[in-house]
């Protein structure tokens, strides 16, 4: 059988580890504190992000065990490894335990014990995500952009600095905005018309609510990042602030690229992992990364 034959590939198949892209969030404290010169807390930034992808993979495991049946008759679906027969059962309750109580294994000896707390609340929220609240409209919304948020909180606990309140709020608008799209390319996907969409809260005709939704906080989180410019402590921190100006052209260009790629069908996947694999993308985030740089560490004549 299958299940005897690649159970090693079919275990890994089922953590989905093309996923644990989105984990990179908890990277974000450790760059904006400008600790990436700090080797300790990089690698417990890495720590995090291990027990974070753990977690995830536990939650996939579950899930495929819960939706075994209805993926056996999918015509996708039905390829996964547990719903094939290319590995066991039994194996899928090791990793749906396993994999959590690894990920709480590595946190309790490497991480403050506050991350335990954010790292519990995370995966719970996941859990309830795809057990009931994806089947809640907004409140679905609202528990994407949290999961997405849980794990930035999540990198700062790790490493033990504060998130500033301007970080925070940017975030919840940009990770707002990103949820309405997720919904929305799945929303794409449907006839457009006043049938409910199947295991989700909206019906075809939401798409243009979910496109002028996510639009709206995706252009609150510009002008979040733009207050922050402004503010006392940029000035403070960095040597040449109006450098920082350049990010809100990018953060501009990204967001409006991105919902006209999705209205056109472009965008097929989670918005965080397109980000990650598209070129445009890439480089828009390279061009942030040197910018940052160039204005806290040189001082040109502006």
């Amino acid at each position: 059988m299958a299940a005897e034959r690649a159970p090693v590939g079919g275990f890994i198949r089922t953590m989905r580890p093309h996923h644990w892209a989105k984990n990179l969030l908890v990277f974000v404290p450790l760059l904006t504190a400008h600790e990436y010169e700090n080797l300790t807390l990089v690698l417990q930034a890495c720590v995090a992000f291990a027990c974070f992808s753990l977690c995830a993979s536990g939650g996939y495991f579950l899930n495929d065990l819960k939706d075994l049946e209805a993926d056996r008759q999918h015509d996708t679906k039905r390829n996964r490894p547990l719903a094939s027969g290319a590995l066991a059962p039994s194996l899928g309750v090791v990793g749906a335990i396993g994999l959590p109580l690894a990920a709480l294994a590595l946190a309790w000896f490497y991480l403050p014990r506050p991350f335990l707390i954010v790292l519990a609340s995370y995966f719970v929220l996941n859990l309830s995500y795809s057990f009931a609240l994806k089947r809640i409209f907004t409140a679905d919304v609202l528990a994407l952009s949290v999961l997405y948020m849980l794990r930035v909180l999540g990198g700062a606990v790790a490493i033990g600095v504060d998130l500033s309140s301007w970080l925070l709020a940017f975030c919840i608008f940009l990770f707002i905005s990103l949820a309405y799209l997720k919904r929305y390319i799945e929303l794409r996907k449907t006839d457009n018309g006043s049938d409910k969409v199947r295991g989700r809260g909206y019906v075809g005709v939401d798409t243009d609510s979910m496109f002028i939704l996510g639009v709206a906080n995706a252009t609150a989180s510009v002008v979040v990042l733009a207050l922050f410019i402004n503010s006392p402590e940029v000035e403070l921190e960095y040597s040449s602030r109006d450098v920082l100006w350049g990010l809100c052209l990018v953060m501009i260009f990204w967001t409006n690229r991105v919902w006209i790629a999705a209205r056109r069908g472009d965008v097929l996947e989670d918005p965080v992992e397109y980000a990650l694999r598209d070129r445009a993308s890439q480089i828009a985030g390279l061009i942030c990364v040197v910018l940052v740089l160039v204005a806290r560490y040189f001082v040109l004549p502006l």
